[in-house]
Order: structure tokens, then C-alpha cells, then sequence
């Protein structure tokens, strides 16, 4: 007995399109991730694991005063 397999064409093309379309939209939801194990990688490490500091404000600036 013969067994025999047949995808249209239309499903082939649709299921070659949502394998790209993953492979092209993982990495924008896991960047943070990604981004998280390429500094572990290169030895950057943050203790709270923010990559960007916020300077402390400074003292010798006063606000202006309202009216």
C-alpha cells in the first residue's frame, strides 16, 4: 500500500511565512534577554541589572522661583 503525501501550494508558501516571520520576530521579544547574556558573555556585569545610570542631581542649581 502506497502512502501518499500532497501539500498545496498555498500551504506550503503559509507555512514557510510563519517560519520566517518567527525566526525574524524572536529576537525583538526577547532583546533584553539577548542583551542580558551578551554582556554576561563579554564579562560586563550590572549588580540590578540596568545598563544605564541616572546622575544625581546637582546641589549648586536652584530652581526657578514662580511668580
Amino acid at each position: 500500500m502506497d502512502l501518499l503525501a500532497y501539500i498545496d501550494p498555498g500551504a506550503g508558501s503559509l507555512f514557510i511565512q510563519a517560519v520566517i516571520a518567527t525566526v525574524v520576530v524572536v529576537p525583538f521579544f526577547l532583546r533584553s534577554q539577548i542583551r542580558r547574556g551578551v554582556d554576561h558573555l563579554r564579562g560586563r556585569h550590572s549588580p540590578s541589572g540596568v545598563t544605564t545610570a541616572v546622575p544625581a542631581p546637582r546641589e549648586d542649581v536652584t530652581p526657578p522661583k514662580r511668580p
